[in-house]
């Protein structure tokens, strides 16, 4: 039996069931193989919630999941803009009040994983060398396909010219000791910056 069949044995079952999030366990596990904290899993969850809901849109809203969350979340965005993009949400039918009371906070993540799926969050997940690069990669390939389809996006509504575009990024990681900064790839290669003791 699927866990779409089951019960809603939680809060995260019963909003995975109600925004037809399949296979949310699965997904998080993943997740959490990759080294997500459990609160990194819940943003993970809520992001999904939130993608859902905007597709449920009677239009199409301009931006992505990533950035509207971001900015209904974070503390530092300002008034005006948050005010202003609730407006905007609920021009198109997206009850963002709803929405938000449908997150979760990283102790939710905790009992379902725990209570409901017996997995020990006792300790966070070893993260070797490898499955650190491979968090970074899918970080990365994650982080330009959402520009990518935002920039489809405004393509179509004519925001931007409609030529072939590629986008592509260099992740760099600057030593804040003695300022000086690295490839990601070159900065896990020789295990951090030269200025370091440990360091080749």
């Amino acid at each position: 039996m699927s866990e779409q069949d089951d019960e809603p044995c939680c809060k995260i079952t019963r909003v995975a069931q109600a925004y037809h999030i399949r296979d949310i366990d699965a997904k998080l596990l993943q997740q959490r193989e990759q080294g997500a904290s459990l609160r990194e899993l819940a943003i993970f969850f809520n992001k999904r919630v939130l993608s859902e809901a905007l597709d449920r849109a009677t239009q199409e809203v301009i931006g992505d999941a990533e950035t509207i969350y971001a900015v209904l979340t974070d503390d530092d965005t300002d008034r005006a803009r948050q005010a202003e993009l609730r407006s905007k949400l609920a021009r198109y039918d997206v009850d963002i009040d709803d929405v938000q009371q449908d997150f979760v906070s990283h102790q939710t993540v905790r009992n379902h994983l725990n209570g409901c799926r017996e997995i020990d969050t006792g300790r966070e997940p070893d993260l070797d060398l490898e499955s650190g690069r491979k968090t970074i990669e899918w970080a990365q390939a994650r982080s330009e396909g959402v520009i990518e389809q935002t920039i489809e996006r405004l393509r179509n509504a004519g925001e931007v010219a409609d030529t072939r575009t590629e986008v592509t990024q260099s992740v760099r990681v600057a030593c804040s000791a003695c300022g000086r900064s690295y490839r990601v790839e070159e900065f896990l290669q020789q295990g951090g910056c030269d200025c370091h003791p440990g360091a080749d």
